[in-house]
């Protein structure tokens, strides 16, 4: 942890001598390591979202409460569920702002054994209740709250329970879909949906929703503890990414020297998330996105990298565009490294249960306006550039298309994930994981 707090320091210092903005995260990718790069994204984001949102959706309204997204939501933060559509509250445009009429009704829970809510004004200790928008950011509840006080100091005697869940839909291959959210009233609200394969304990794509409400998240959330929700039988999941056991691992498949050249103090396997912490806008829905069905191999500069600047940059234009997506994250083949005698083996974690893949995906689309776009990096440092050349499936439709210049990737960069982007069929020729929908045009 010490070293974690010097590394953040020295980077601060640095930063600090530009004369100029922080640099982008993506630009420190080589420099921090996984959760050096966490903290920094975190800080770098707090600041830059500011800039992405439409300030005219922001405005007061005449009536109603107003309720920011930074600034009046504590932590542990309880659930809040929209009683009228009996979602989780969404606000207006790329705002950062939830907008409440005058006596609408929020139902706030702490889900979990022993959870209540806490408030400085309550008169009762429950787990569940409801309030009412009074004005601003003040609110009532009846019967468990005395009078009017702030919704920013509603919170939790501790963070709110998440839980994995096996449903009955079913997914590529007949795998069974399972779900990550939040029980409130006996009713389970999804956050995102995996489509898991049990059997290679592989991730193939991970499904969730992404508005321009999305594009302003709620920042300075602590992470928890990745978990596995109990779909690795058998298998340590966590520590199967430290990097003393991914190199004895890949040593197995390479031998320990080659081993040694591959997995370095910058070139490393983190839990890479699929739907990642910063998709979603509300800390307990981040917190949720630390559960192993929603991760899985990746080299931590490509993490950091071109995956990272394809996350950021999707959410702002998003938000900016105004599109209502639906986006399908995942993976597919199996990375390879040359072992002592040139040839190429499939890497493995965990003496070959889990596989490190080959390709990372974001599949959009817009369903309202039939549009979508595939977007693929390569997940691997050692190819030469002809190699990862001669693995992208498609004529890539965001090089020198000024339609995508909101895309800050850098494309041709190995080291931190080549990259290229398809239309929604070529994507279906080489990777047959998602359901049928049509589209009819690009989304950029």
């Amino acid at each position: 942890m010490f070293r974690i707090v010097l590394g953040v320091v020295a980077v601060a210092l640095t930063v600090a001598a530009l004369p100029s903005r922080k640099p982008e995260p993506g630009d420190l990718a080589l420099m921090l390591n996984e959760e050096e790069f966490e903290d920094y994204l975190d800080s770098w984001l707090a600041v830059e979202e500011q800039s992405w949102v439409n300030a005219s959706a922001a405005v007061q309204p005449r009536s109603g409460c107003s309720i920011r997204v930074n600034g009046d939501l504590g932590q542990p933060q309880p659930i809040f569920i929209r009683r009228s559509t009996n979602t989780y509250p969404a606000g207006t445009g790329n705002s950062g702002v939830i907008h409440l009429n005058t006596g609408e009704e929020v139902i706030v829970s702490c889900p979990g054994s022993g959870r209540t809510i806490l408030h400085p004004q309550q008169s009762a200790s429950v787990q569940t209740g409801n309030v009412q928008c009074v004005s601003d950011a003040q609110v009532t509840g009846l019967g468990w709250l005395n009078g009017v006080g702030e919704f920013g100091h509603l919170t939790c005697t501790s963070h709110s329970f998440y839980e994995a869940i096996a449903t009955n839909e079913r997914c590529y291959n007949n795998h069974v879909m399972l779900s990550v959210g939040f029980v409130v009233n006996n009713v389970f609200h999804p956050l995102y949906h995996s489509c898991f394969d049990q059997t290679r304990l592989e991730v193939l794509y991970v499904r969730y929703e992404q508005n321009p409400w999305n594009a302003v998240h709620q920042t300075g959330v602590t992470r928890p503890s990745w978990i596995a929700g109990g779909f690795f039988p058998g298998v340590a999941i966590n520590t199967v990414y430290t990097q003393v056991q991914q190199k004895q691992a890949i040593a197995q498949l390479v031998g320990s020297a080659l081993a040694d050249v591959y997995v370095t103090s910058t070139q490393f396997l983190a839990r890479g998330h699929l739907a990642a912490k910063t998709d979603f806008v509300y800390a307990s829905g981040q917190r949720a996105s630390h559960v192993f069905i929603n991760a899985a191999p990746q080299w931590q500069p490509f993490n950091a990298g071109n995956w990272n600047w394809l996350e950021q940059n999707l959410r702002q234009r998003i938000g900016e565009a105004g599109y209502n997506t639906v986006i399908y994250t995942g993976t597919f083949g199996v990375s390879q490294l040359r072992n002592a005698n040139g040839h190429f083996v499939d890497i493995y974690l965990n003496g070959g249960t889990v596989p490190v893949p080959l390709y990372y995906y974001k599949v959009v689309y817009d369903a309202s306006r039939s549009i979508g776009t595939a977007f693929i990096s390569i997940n691997n440092p050692y190819y030469t550039l002809e190699e990862a050349r001669a693995m992208q499936f498609c004529t890539d439709r965001c090089r020198n298309n000024a339609a995508f210049n909101w895309l800050r990737w850098q494309p041709d960069r190995l080291d931190i994930g080549y990259s290229f982007c398809c239309t929604v069929d070529d994507f279906r020729r080489r990777i047959p994981h998602l359901p049928e929908f049509t589209v009819n045009a690009l989304l950029s």
